[in-house]
C-alpha cells in the first residue's frame, strides 16, 4: 500500500503537524508492504531531516503523482488554496483522498470567523470537501465535535516518541505550567488568567510557568496579566525547545490546558510522557481520556471552576505524586508510541481502501 501525505503548512521542526508527520511516516515505512511519503507544496523540506519528505522542486504535482503512484492520499489541515489543484488532479487520476482537519472542523473552530468560513466552505474550498472520501480525526471527541462527516471517516491519533521516557520516580517540583502558542482566545488564556486572579485574591501561593510565544500583542497581554501577581509566582519563560525542553518539563508538575478548542494537543501527550498530569477543559478533546484514566483533572471552561480545580489538583498531586507520574508514563508508552499508531494507521487505511 502506498500512502501520500500532502501538506501546505510551514515545516518548522519545532512542533505542530510537521513533527507529527516526520515521526509517523518514519514508523509507517518500517511496516512490511507499507510505503509512505510526505509532499510539501510550499515549504522547503531541508529542515525536516527525513528521507521521506519531498517537494516539487520545479516539477508539477501531476508528474509527482505519476512517479509515486499512491493508492490513497491525506490532505493535512484545511483552508489552503493550494489543495484545489491537488484535488483536481487526484480526481482526474481517480486517486481517493482523505482530509485530516487537525481540529479545523470542530464547532468552536468553525464559530471563529463563522460567516467567512461558511462562505469559503461553499465556494473556494467546496470541491475539497465534496470530492474527499472521508475525514481523518485524531480521536473520538474530535469526531463527535466535527460539523462534517462522511461514510469513510476514520480515527488515527497522534503519537509520541517513547524511546527516551525515563521510567521511575523523579523528585518533581509541585508546580504548574502552560506551554503553547499565546493565542488568548484559542488557548483560553483569558479564563486561565482570570482563575489565577481568583487564586491570587485568596492568598494562594503557587508557582506557574508559561512557555511559548505569539504575536507582539499576545505576548504583551501575557506579560501584562503576569505583572499583577504578588502571592503567586508566575513567569513568562518564552519558547523552549529540544533537550532544554525535556530537562525543564521533566522537573515540572501539572500542565494547564484550558483551550476553547483543539484537534489533539501534542502538549498533553508530551506532558504525560514527562510524567506530568494535566488540567484540561472539554475543548481540548482529551477531557474524557484524562478523567477516565486518571491522567489529571478536568474542569469546565469557567474561571472559578478552573481555580477550584487547580487547588484540588495541588492537594491531590502533593499526596500522590508518584502515582500520577508512573501512571502518565506507563499509559503513554502503552497507548501512544509511534510504532503503535503507525500500525493502527496501516490497518485502518487498508480497511478504507478495501471498502471503496
Amino acid at each position: 500500500m502506498k500512502l501520500l501525505h500532502i501538506t501546505a503548512t510551514h515545516l518548522n521542526p519545532a512542533g505542530g503537524v510537521p513533527v507529527v508527520l516526520k515521526e509517523l511516516v518514519s514508523e509507517q515505512n518500517k511496516i512490511d508492504g507499507f510505503s509512505a511519503r510526505v509532499l510539501s507544496l510550499k515549504a522547503s523540506v531541508d529542515k525536516m531531516d527525513s528521507i521521506y519528505f519531498d517537494e516539487l522542486q520545479g516539477g508539477t504535482f501531476s508528474e509527482y503523482i505519476n512517479d509515486f503512484s499512491p493508492d490513497i492520499c491525506i490532505l493535512h489541515s484545511f483552508y489552503y488554496i493550494e489543495y484545489n489543484n491537488v484535488v483536481k488532479e487526484l480526481k482526474k487520476k481517480k486517486i481517493p483522498y482523505l482530509i485530516e482537519p487537525h481540529g479545523s472542523f470542530g464547532k468552536s473552530a468553525m464559530d471563529k470567523s463563522r460567516l467567512k468560513k461558511f462562505i469559503a466552505n461553499h465556494t473556494i474550498f467546496r470541491k475539497q470537501i465534496v470530492n474527499s472520501i472521508g475525514y481523518v480525526f485524531l480521536n473520538k471527541e474530535e469526531y463527535n465535535d466535527s460539523i462534517y462527516h462522511k461514510k469513510h471517516d476514520i480515527v488515527i491519533p497522534n503519537g509520541v516518541c517513547t524511546d527516551d521516557i525515563e521510567h521511575g520516580y523523579q523528585n518533581k517540583k509541585r508546580s504548574f505550567y502552560f506551554i503553547g502558542r499565546y493565542d488568548v482566545s484559542h488557548k483560553g488564556l483569558d479564563y486561565l488568567f482570570d482563575a489565577l486572579d481568583i487564586l491570587e485574591s485568596e492568598g494562594e501561593h503557587l508557582h506557574v510557568d508559561f512557555y511559548g510565544t505569539g504575536s507582539e500583542e499576545q505576548c504583551k497581554y501575557v506579560n501584562h496579566r503576569i505583572d499583577n501577581y504578588h502571592n503567586l509566582v508566575v513567569k513568562n519563560n518564552g519558547p523552549i525547545y529540544g533537550s532544554d525542553k525535556k530537562i525543564q518539563l521533566e522537573q515540572k508538575g501539572i500542565m494547564l490546558l484550558v483551550s476553547r478548542y483543539e484537534g489533539f494537543p501534542m502538549t498533553v501527550l508530551e506532558a504525560w510522557k514527562y510524567g506530568n498530569p494535566c488540567i484540561v477543559t472539554p475543548g481540548t478533546n482529551v477531557y474524557a481520556e484524562t478523567r477516565d484514566t486518571n491522567l489529571g483533572w478536568v474542569t469546565a471552561l469557567d474561571s472559578r471552576e478552573i481555580a477550584k480545580t487547580i487547588k484540588c489538583a495541588n492537594r491531590e498531586y502533593s499526596d500522590s505524586k508518584e502515582k500520577y507520574i508512573t501512571n502518565c508514563k506507563n499509559y503513554v508508552t502503552a497507548t501512544y508510541a509511534w510504532s503503535c499508531i503507525a500500525q493502527q494507521s496501516y490497518n485502518t487505511i487498508k480497511d478504507v481502501l478495501s471498502s471503496i
